[in-house]
């Protein structure tokens, strides 16, 4: 028998299918788009190909409660800091960098959340923000980290809101300025985001789709703050998170 946790995110819906030792045996994300129930089936249908799966399956996100099959919903601060305690099992702290928002969670000695907060209303620091300055740019967002390795000096971008720092980087354009110091600056500015949202005092966990691909993000973190853990595939954590909440914890990944 498997289990599936689902988290059903703004940007991307991620699966895991998770065997009877809470070993994931399979991963799956997909674009969420405008139907949260559509790509849950998707991934159901992919993980059901040779797996029988008990239900209900479990699930978080924003469209945690969008599914035509039997679910138990949670909450995603909650899920994804099982599954960080699960790998970590000490005091940490984790910044996870989605496609909507940017969470900061603070996680006991004994995984209990003892306080999390959520960015600005504004999508700077987030994928969204990365998205908008790769068009602005007109440069693919999975060639922003090429860019920033080959930077000798990242530009200052002071901006809070999303569309004054377009128009910062035009100016910084206008000036001349390099596009991999450019890219080096925008990725220092979404650090200055997180740095913002709490004091940082114990182990950091990056998690999210963004430091997935943008590799850059985990080693400034690590430049700041040495006792940076990122770990694979962490995009798919809060997911796995929600099945560990159901069935305890007698394996890992």
């Amino acid at each position: 028998m498997y289990y599936v946790g689902l988290d059903l995110g703004s940007s991307y819906t991620k699966g895991v299918l998770v065997d009877q030792d809470n070993t994931v045996c399979d991963r799956l994300a997909l674009k969420t788009g405008y139907d949260f129930k559509s790509v849950s089936q998707q991934i159901i249908d992919h993980f059901s190909r040779g797996h029988a799966i008990e239900y209900p399956i479990y699930t978080c996100g924003y469209g945690r409660e969008q599914v035509d099959i039997p679910f138990t919903a949670m909450s995603e601060i909650i899920a994804l800091a099982r599954a960080v305690y699960d790998y970590y099992p000490q005091k940490t702290e984790v910044i996870d960098i989605g496609g909507q928002d940017t969470k900061y969670i603070r996680i006991s000695d004994t995984g209990i959340v003892e306080k999390f907060k959520l960015n600005r209303k504004c999508a700077a620091g987030t994928g969204a923000f990365l998205e908008e300055i790769a068009f602005r740019l007109n440069v693919p967002p999975e060639k922003f980290n090429e860019f920033a390795l080959q930077s000798t000096q990242a530009t200052e971008i002071n901006s809070f809101c999303t569309v004054f720092a377009v128009s910062e980087i035009i100016g910084l354009i206008k000036e001349g300025a390099p596009l991999p110091d450019i890219v080096l600056g925008i990725y220092r500015s979404i650090i200055k985001r997180c740095e913002e949202m709490a004091p940082l005092q114990n182990t950091l966990v990056v998690t999210g789709g963004i430091p997935e691909y943008h590799p850059m993000i985990v080693s400034l973190f690590k430049k700041l703050w040495p006792a940076t853990e990122n770990p694979a595939h962490s995009q798919f954590l809060a997911a796995y998170g929600c099945v560990l909440l159901h069935r305890g914890s007698t394996g890992e990944d």
